[in-house]
């Protein structure tokens, strides 16, 4: 009868490869863009963070959405959810203070999902 050259694995070594391909598996899973804040017109115009400090007039809307950093003024934001500036829930719902200044391409928490396509309202 012939012998087997076959090296049998360890329970260290299986450990091991499951762990990493878990590591894999969730690293491939946490790829998401980050959720940025700018200041920006009704029609998602970016405009200076200066103008969402405490418009009252309600012409500028903090905007909310996986942007990249870095956008500038005037260039059109695609898409996100509009927050009227006064609206403070929404604004908490989505991990910024409830009043004061937001600098534009801030990272936001909370809030984002299945309606980020929804505006708060204010327009």
């Amino acid at each position: 009868m012939r012998r087997s050259n076959a090296v049998p694995l360890g329970r260290g070594y299986l450990t091991l490869a499951a762990l990493v391909t878990t590591a894999g598996f969730t690293a491939a899973c946490q790829t998401e863009p980050e959720q940025r804040v700018y200041c920006a017109d009704a029609d998602g115009v970016i405009v200076d963070d200066d103008r969402c400090d405490d418009d009252r007039d309600g012409r500028y809307f903090l905007w909310a959405g996986a942007y990249g950093r870095g956008l500038k003024p005037g260039q059109r934001l695609p898409g996100g959810t509009k927050i009227a500036y006064g609206d403070t829930a929404a604004r908490q719902r989505y991990g910024l203070p409830a009043t004061g200044k937001v600098s534009n391409g801030e990272v936001v928490s909370g809030g984002f999902g299945s309606d980020s396509g929804r505006g708060s309202g204010g327009g």
